[in-house]
């Protein structure tokens, strides 16, 4: 087939080609020909909107495709009816899926890393197996030896520590952190300090994907410290998973950066459409890294990032010591608004999220606040909302559908409340939500 043949994913609404990219973790395309397609489309003069979907943690092709649809339906479906106005909608896909197993919605968790001969893999083999590949042979395959354990002693736990360390790196930090990865003992303490976990319950979302699109789809901390005659016993299994977080937190701005990055620009570039760029969950730094990464040919016309799986902040500006978010800079390529939600009821980004993404040892302990106060300056913006740009900043409910946002000019960060209309952190395609881009497409 050559590249003239290809046809969309799919139509959408009256005439709305939608296309789906693939990327590997590198960022490299792996549908180089669709990918041409859909610069030639961008270039056509042929759309008023562009608009650029990333998924965010744990999906897969199927869970990807079916979220696109919904969402697509869903925003489409609300659009006005103007024969003037034709989008191109274009669907990120990119390799995030590490602890579900096919065909699973909430694996079983009781059996330790690898097991006897012949039996079936472990749910969280393919996060052993990513890191693995970041390891030297040896260090790898000692690695896959201490993940096997049941526990691990204050011994092992340092040296899995050790071997770990160097995945801590950061690929466009949010927060200002330094780059420089945590030392072992750093690091094991980190672990040891997180809340003892507890099985999580199935999730009673619509989508009953809440608990399975993040790292916390295992177990969600309980409140207060572990008992201290457990203090110093880890199950490896969490420092995997912590590990896994790391990795794909790094790859979508790794993403962002290298593969939605040059499309935006091209996008700005060859065409006078209005760019909207929507991301869920680590999608949200895909979309932002894309935007961040390197000046753009002109501003993007919006931005929605739906439960965002970044630091609360990362748009904050620089005083008392401290450095401006690594995002900031965004704030002065959004021609009109960035619509960012949270919600009290993100279990993985209220609960777990300021646990495992956080890379010092002395400004890990947990503050004593009521949402929707931050509990750490690790804490998710999905989770709580930005902080430390308030004059950028202005708060409104996530609004029903058919409801106008009012808001104040100047302020270009909208945080939107989703404690009404969004039940958890993969519960973000409903009609609260397909009305915010809605707005924003016609801003």
């Amino acid at each position: 087939m050559t590249t003239s043949e290809l046809e969309p994913y799919r139509t959408v609404g009256a005439g709305n080609p939608f296309w789906i990219l693939q990327y590997d973790k590198q960022g490299a395309s792996r549908s180089p020909e669709t990918l041409e397609q859909v610069r030639t489309a961008v270039g056509s003069g042929g759309f008023t909107d562009i608009v650029v979907f990333s998924h965010g943690w744990n999906n897969d092709w199927d869970a990807a495709t079916r979220r696109y649809d919904h969402f697509a339906d869903g925003v489409v479906g609300q659009f006005p009816d103007d024969p003037h106005r034709r989008a191109l909608l274009v669907g990120i896909f990119w390799p995030s899926a590490l602890l579900v197993l096919p065909g699973e919605r909430e694996p079983d968790f009781a059996a330790g890393v690898g097991g006897p001969a012949g039996a079936p893999p472990h749910p969280d083999a393919a996060a052993l197996d990513d890191i693995a590949d970041e390891l030297p042979p040896a260090e790898s395959a000692r690695v896959r030896e201490l993940a096997a354990e049941e526990v691990l002693d204050a011994d092992a736990t340092a040296e899995l520590a050790r071997l770990l360390a160097p995945l801590y790196r950061s690929e466009g930090p949010e927060l200002g952190e330094d780059p420089v990865p945590p030392d072992g003992p750093t690091l094991a303490a980190s672990w040891l300090s997180a809340p003892a976990p507890v099985e999580s319950p199935r999730s009673t979302a619509a989508d009953d994907t809440d608990d399975d699109d993040f790292g916390a789809v295992v177990t969600a901390p309980r409140d207060g410290p572990r008992p201290a005659g457990l203090r110093d016993l880890l199950d490896p299994r969490n420092a995997i998973r912590g590990a896994s977080v790391w990795l794909m937190k790094d790859r979508a701005g790794r993403v962002g950066a290298t593969a939605v990055g040059p499309l935006v620009r091209h996008a700005l570039a060859e065409s006078e459409a209005k760019v909207h760029l929507v991301g869920h969950s680590f999608g949200a730094k895909v979309v932002l890294s894309a935007v961040a990464t390197q000046p753009v040919p002109r501003p993007v016309h919006s931005m929605l990032l739906l439960q965002p799986a970044v630091n609360h902040m990362c748009f904050a500006e620089a005083g008392d010591g401290e450095p401006a978010g690594g995002y900031r800079v965004v704030l002065d390529r959004v021609d009109q608004r960035i619509f960012s939600t949270y919600s009290p009821h993100d279990k993985p980004l209220t609960r777990f999220f300021h646990w495992a993404l956080r890379r010092d040892g002395d400004r890990r302990e947990p503050l004593p606040a009521p949402w929707p106060d931050p509990p750490s300056v690790y804490a998710a913006l999905g989770g709580f909302g930005p902080h430390g740009a308030d004059a950028a900043t202005q708060r409104r409910p996530l609004q029903a559908a058919g409801t106008p946002y009012e808001l104040d000019p100047g302020r270009p960060l909208v945080a939107l409340d989703g404690t009404q209309g969004i039940s958890g952190h993969g519960d973000i395609s409903g009609p609260r939500t397909w009305w915010a881009l809605r707005e924003l497409m016609w801003s």
